[in-house]
């Protein structure tokens, strides 16, 4: 948990330290190969989840010309079916130029025109125009022409949620009533456009796909304020923990520091990261080594179709393998925030879960540590834990140094200089050991350390100010949530809120 920092001494007393410890520091065979970034497919990808939304629009065809209380005017049937398929098509083509939400976010499914008469009711002619893409539907968005209440019927029907656009009057009685029966509707309007309520779907989508592997032998976690009831998180949240022994890893380890062409693709992987390096600070042949470890853990991935990584630092630093292989987890968690992909420090489930939600709100990466409290209201978050998409998924890396971990020369880290950027609103979370709890703050960043200096351990850090009066509150309520913390760049306190609410946490703000 909390760890000392060391002032370590120059690159080549390190090597040549390590030599005589017997440490093998071979270089990588030579030899031509393809990257191994994007390597090892990821089953179920974040990026690739997206919200597969049908849009349905409902009308009424009245059988016969009347007037009265609830029709102004009578046009014949026949001319009010033409009215109807003439603004449904227009609504399609609307859809089609213009999409719904990002693309990104929302896999648009083909539209629907559900039509019923006077007597209000769907009949199973119209249900079977929704019926032959119900699987894959995840939310009907519904144009609630005709009635209230068959926006309802149709998500209750299919056991699905309902997504609304305006604040109007027929939207509100939908609403009302559908939550009323227990299910669940979602209405757009001025404060949370339609793009970010789509957005924030998916988001819930993205979280409860969540897979994590675990990499253990069954050692309890040293970080005792993790998540520890994988059933009920699976259960009610969706969240799977893969717990795979240490020997299956050691296998697929063993496998490819044998493998002349895992090798070769390492070595290219290796020269792409270390060339985009501001500084490095150990062996280039020890970077090698955390790449292979790389693919290691992203075959291991794939195989048993996980999204998301943890391993427990104070179990595996004892089993001696990254003594034996020369590597840490640490440029683990920075590549795969790289990608969006959840991956935590010492296998607390706590900060991974923030984090998946983080990331999916803001589309950054994060940065992941210990929060001790400092003098004059502020607090540091310190792991060497950070990522290089740090302002965003889709914007060039932030400035970069790869460090070393132990005295010895080895363990691959990345080192950011987080005040070395424009935004300085930060957004920190944290989830609580029941996994019902999410804690959110809204500070802003004062300090950083850790760059331009050749630190072991845990060593780069983010300083960050509560809101006013707000420090020693926050700081005491993480007795509820626990020790570790993530914070990214920006404000996403709002939709941190919503997405709790959505996914029926507990959420505690401090802005």
């Amino acid at each position: 948990m909390k760890r000392r920092h060391f002032l370590a001494t120059g690159l080549g007393a390190v090597v040549a330290g390590a030599a005589a410890e017997g440490l093998v520091l071979a270089g990588p065979p030579v030899g031509q190969g393809s990257p191994l970034t994007g390597a090892g497919g990821i089953g179920l990808h974040p990026r690739d989840i997206k919200l597969c939304v049908k849009p349905v629009m409902t009308n009424v065809i009245h059988s016969s010309a009347w007037q009265g209380p609830c029709r102004p005017t009578s046009p014949a049937p026949e001319v009010e079916r033409t009215n109807a398929e003439t603004w449904f098509a227009s609504w399609c083509q609307q859809l089609k130029t213009n999409g719904l939400g990002r693309p990104d976010d929302v896999r648009l499914l083909e539209p629907a025109h559900v039509t019923f008469s006077e007597d209000w009711e769907i009949k199973p002619d119209q249900v079977a125009k929704l019926a032959p893409d119900s699987g894959e539907t995840d939310v009907f968005f519904i144009l609630a022409a005709g009635n209230a209440r068959a926006a309802y019927e149709i998500g209750n029907m299919f056991g699905k949620p309902i997504v609304l656009d305006g604040l109007n009057c027929r939207n509100i009685s939908i609403a009302g009533y559908t939550l009323a029966k227990g299910n669940e509707v979602f209405v757009a309007g001025e404060d949370l456009d339609l793009t970010k309520l789509l957005s924030l779907l998916r988001a819930r989508k993205v979280f409860r796909q969540t897979r994590i592997l675990y990499p253990t032998d069954g050692v309890p976690s040293f970080s005792p304020d993790t998540v520890f009831d994988f059933e009920d998180l699976e259960r009610r949240l969706g969240v799977t923990v893969v717990r795979m022994p240490f020997s299956e890893m050691t296998a697929e380890m063993e496998r490819l520091l044998a493998d002349r062409a895992e090798g070769e693709r390492a070595e290219q992987a290796t020269a792409e990261l270390v060339a985009k390096a501001d500084r490095l600070y150990l062996d280039k042949a020890l970077v090698w080594r955390s790449m292979l470890f790389d693919r290691c853990i992203r075959n291991l991935m794939s195989r048993h179709g996980c999204n998301a990584f943890t391993i427990d630092c104070f179990e595996f630093c004892p089993s001696l393998l990254p003594q034996q292989w020369l590597v840490v987890p640490c440029l683990q968690h920075a590549l795969f925030g790289n990608e969006g992909i959840a991956s935590a420090c010492e296998a607390d489930l706590g900060i991974l879960l923030a984090l998946r939600l983080l990331m999916s709100v803001s589309n950054k990466s994060c940065h992941q540590g210990n929060g001790d409290a400092l003098p004059g209201g502020t607090f540091r978050v310190n792991h060497s834990a950070p990522s290089m998409k740090m302002n965003g998924m889709d914007q060039p890396d932030v400035p970069y140094q790869l460090g070393r971990f132990v005295e010895q020369g080895w363990g691959t880290k990345v080192v950011v200089d987080f005040m070395n950027n424009a935004e300085k609103t930060v957004t920190v979370a944290r989830v609580d050991p029941t996994a019902t709890k999410l804690l959110v703050l809204r500070g802003t960043l004062v300090g950083a350390s850790g760059w331009g200096q050749d630190l072991l351990s845990c060593s780069v850090e983010a300083v960050i100010q509560p809101p006013p009066d707000q420090a020693h509150a926050f700081l005491r309520r993480r007795m509820i949530y626990g020790n570790h913390l993530q914070w990214v760049y920006g404000d996403y306190t709002k939709e941190l809120q919503m997405l709790g609410d959505m996914l029926g946490l507990q959420v505690e703000v401090f802005a």
